[in-house]
């Protein structure tokens, strides 16, 4: 397994010594403390003991009555926090239940007894083994003696951008519409699933389990991404229930998807409550899943022009090479979003496909991981050949998206006498570009330690 640290470091003197007087409201270092909807006597004081980790004393003077603490983290500029490994503990170090929105992770409440309190909030180093993230520079190389250079690429299939569409609520009109349609634009989406029976305290079934038959088939198909909306959508009130509606959905995925890699997206769903003692990094690495609550357009016609932003944040991550996030809710005439708008927004997608990778979730996150943690080493055996080395932090029993290379190789050499080979001296079949340093042979690999090599052959194949 391979493993990184946990990077943690104190803030400057400044914040390091900074102790806020007695107030009702206190920000230190981008985090801002209060009382929720309060106007009463009780006071707080707040120091920042170490760069992600506050000391919070509430004095609750004469209030009678329990009291929230709300605690919001910076997730934006040079005081961002790493909410989703953010645990509060009591003044006898034990863990405190903390109350969270289901897309606000990094918003806290704590329920405080009218009594002299102090906690300790503070980002808790991951545990487990975590892919090695590795500078931009390890993933170019250039044998100087040949002139052969490599590079993984940005995006799968060298695309200058990756675009995600994302369907909330396993609703039937994704079964009736948005898949029908996707698959005739050819386009992948990630559909987040809510798999239980019957809700808890009903005697209904869930719109998943209506359609389950269904649901199963687009599975089997394997055209499209399942991810995690929980069981029910219905917030959890403890460890053991929120465990129960991420850890149960996880497995009704697997169950569904056997074949496949079990890391997939999670979104804890708005409009819920999660109340937990435990960091969400917890329930992430316990099911393979990763935060997916974030950075992504809203589709639903209610917010207004939403085809117009789709195509300027479209091409705004284009031009600057990111991964772009959409989500849906209900597909149709008088629902969240009108077909016309979503076709609409599915023709400009269309119109830069040859810019753009369009894929599930996992799919996108899993290269963009991969990539981050590998490296290139190149070396020649003659100034016919060299021998290029990959080398992967992840493990492809979870990361399993194939990398694409991109090995440029000069204009002396003809593109025809050239040949690239595993490591069981298997030829491996290329793409080839032309590129104004000479010609680009591009070629897709799994994403795990390997050796590649490169030979220009001195007589016609």
């Amino acid at each position: 397994m391979k493993s990184c640290f946990f990077r943690r470091c104190s803030f400057g003197l400044l914040h390091a010594s900074l102790i806020l007087g007695p107030a009702t409201a206190v920000e230190v270092a981008g985090v801002n403390v209060t009382f929720a909807d309060y106007s009463g006597p009780a006071i707080l004081s707040v120091k920042a003991t170490d760069k992600y980790e506050l000391r919070i004393n509430v004095d609750p003077q004469s209030e009678q009555k329990a009291l929230t603490l709300q605690i919001e983290l910076p997730i934006a500029g040079p005081n961002t926090w790493p909410f989703i490994d953010v645990a509060v503990l009591d003044s006898k170090a034990n863990a405190v239940l903390v109350r969270r929105g289901g897309i606000d992770w990094h918003k806290l409440l704590i329920t405080v007894p009218p009594e002299r309190s102090t906690f300790r909030v503070h980002a808790v180093e991951p545990s487990g083994d975590r892919p090695l993230l590795r500078s931009e520079n390890e993933r170019h190389v250039t044998d100087l003696r040949t002139g052969v250079s490599a590079t993984i690429s940005k995006w799968y299939d060298g695309r200058r951008a990756a675009l995600s569409i994302r369907f909330d609520d396993s609703h039937p009109t994704h079964l009736s519409k948005a898949i029908p349609i996707l698959n005739e634009y050819g386009f992948r989406g990630t559909f987040m699933v809510n798999p239980a029976g019957h809700p808890p305290n009903s005697l209904r079934r869930s719109a998943f389990e209506d359609h389950r038959g269904d649901w199963e088939a687009v599975a089997v198909r394997g055209d499209h991404e399942f991810a995690n909306h929980t069981m029910n959508h219905r917030g959890a009130q403890d460890d053991e229930s929120m465990d129960y509606e991420v850890g149960e959905a996880a497995k009704a995925i697997w169950k569904l998807f056997p074949r496949r890699s079990k890391l997939a997206a999670l979104n804890l769903g708005g409009g819920t409550q999660w109340v937990t003692t435990k960091p969400l990094r917890y329930y992430l690495d316990r099911y393979h899943l990763f935060d997916a609550s974030a950075n992504s357009t809203g589709m639903d016609d209610a917010y207004g022009a939403r085809v117009a932003t789709f195509q300027k944040l479209l091409e705004d991550h284009i031009e600057r090479g990111l991964w772009y996030k959409v989500h849906y809710h209900y597909i149709g005439d008088g629902l969240s979003s009108s077909e016309a708008n979503f076709r609409a927004a599915l023709n400009i997608a269309k119109e830069h496909q040859d810019r753009l990778w369009i894929a599930g979730m996992a799919d996108i996150y899993k290269y963009e991981t991969e990539r981050r943690g590998a490296r290139l080493e190149i070396r020649n055996k003659s100034e016919f050949q060299g021998t290029l080395k990959l080398s992967c932090t992840t493990e492809m029993e979870l990361y399993d998206q194939p990398l694409t290379m991109d090995v440029t190789i000069p204009k002396s050499w003809a593109t025809e006498r050239v040949v690239i080979t595993d490591h069981n001296a298997k030829e491996i079949d290329v793409r080839v570009l032309p590129s104004s340093d000479g010609v680009v042979l591009r070629f897709d690999v799994m994403p795990a330690d390997a050796e590649y090599t490169i030979e220009k052959k001195l007589h016609p194949i």
